[in-house]
């Protein structure tokens, strides 16, 4: 697109030395971040006393200390004198009290210049300066020039709960699409996401096999990038020796195994005695699932297990009866012992008599 800036109030008033900035001529949009630069001829129209010499420069408006921007220039009728490196300036030597001049630009591209979208105000300034090097009092002359820097748009596709970041700004959470500028963007996500306390979303890999979840990309059109996430579910396992509790996350299209031992020791005298607990299922909402002390099961969705268990007192009792038995048989042993001495004595008085 072009457009043209036409300055009122030419011609220029002779007797006064003064400049004015009558035509600006340049495109007014450019993709953000572009290595072109972007064309701008201006014409400037000056009355002045020889060996002055007439300035123009295109200041950044938008910072808060105008510089002149970077690129190259141009003029005509008369030559800008040599620039000392890339910047949008020429001083001319006014070889005549009057004239037009025509100085083309080349601002920002590969020389540099605003990157990031928006509106780029350029501050396209002319004045006189004279031999000594000051400035001609009441010789400037400004007109500003709008540059629309247009985005090319990234798009991060990630699940509804990841809140993607774009250069340092945190986007909404889910699918994103951002205007960028051309060249390096910086892209991060979470390598976790907490669903809720059972369920989570943990990063797997970007969509072109790219493994971090922090990344720059060199942005030259319109860009979509999809970031993978795996869901995974938790698995509680409950009621294992002691109470214990054992958690685990598992992919959600993955089996997790689960496993007790058959048996566990009782505490205290009965345990002493050899009594136990031994394994009876494995419960999930009340209902039973296996009786088989190991299992596997799809996490899917999240899982809570119990594992129930029931006293068994089998030992114990065996012990005690045999105990008892020890007991009542010794205790028979020792009694038909004490009867049979006595009548043995008597047998022997009888004897002697």
């Amino acid at each position: 697109m072009l457009i043209v800036f036409l300055a009122s109030g030419y011609p220029l008033a002779a007797a006064a030395q003064t400049t004015m900035i009558g035509q600006i001529n340049g495109s007014t949009s450019i993709v953000a971040g572009s290595q072109s630069p972007i064309p701008l001829t201006v014409t400037v129209y000056y009355t002045s006393s020889l060996g002055n010499q007439l300035i123009v420069g295109i200041l950044d408006a938008n910072l808060t200390s105008p510089r002149i921007v970077p690129g190259i220039v141009a003029s005509s009728t008369d030559s800008c004198l040599n620039q000392p490196e890339p910047a949008a300036l020429c001083a001319i030597s006014v070889s005549k009290t009057s004239g037009v001049e025509v100085i083309g630009f080349q601002v920002g591209g590969i020389f540099g210049g605003r990157r990031g979208p928006g509106i780029w105000n350029l501050n396209v300034t002319s004045a006189l300066v004279d031999p000594k090097g000051n400035l001609v009092v009441g010789s400037a002359s400004s007109s500003i020039f709008q540059v629309t820097l247009v985005p090319v748009i990234l798009t991060v596709d990630v699940p509804a709960g990841v809140a993607a970041s774009v250069n340092g700004v945190e986007q909404s959470p889910g699918r994103a699409s951002v205007g960028v500028a051309l060249g390096q963007n910086n892209i991060t996500v979470p390598q976790l996401v907490q669903l809720n306390q059972s369920s989570r979303l943990m990063f797997d890999y970007w969509s072109d096999g790219y493994p971090a979840t922090t990344r720059s990309i060199v942005i030259t059109n319109t860009t979509t990038l999809q970031a993978v996430y795996v869901t995974q579910n938790l698995l509680t396992v409950l009621g294992l020796p002691g109470n214990s509790t054992e958690n685990g996350w598992y992919d959600a299209d993955a089996s997790a195994t689960f496993s007790a031992s058959a048996y566990q020791p009782m505490s205290g005298l009965l345990g002493a005695l050899g009594g136990r607990i031994s394994f009876e299922g494995w419960y999930e909402n009340g209902q039973l699932l296996t009786n088989s002390p190991a299992g596997t099961i799809s996490m899917d969705e999240p899982h809570t297990l119990t594992a129930v268990w029931q006293v068994d007192y089998t030992i114990p009792i065996i012990v005690v009866i045999v105990a008892v038995g020890a007991v009542v048989a010794i205790f028979t042993i020792v009694h038909r012992m004490k009867s049979r001495t006595p009548r043995r004595r008597r047998k022997s008085n009888r004897k002697r008599s």
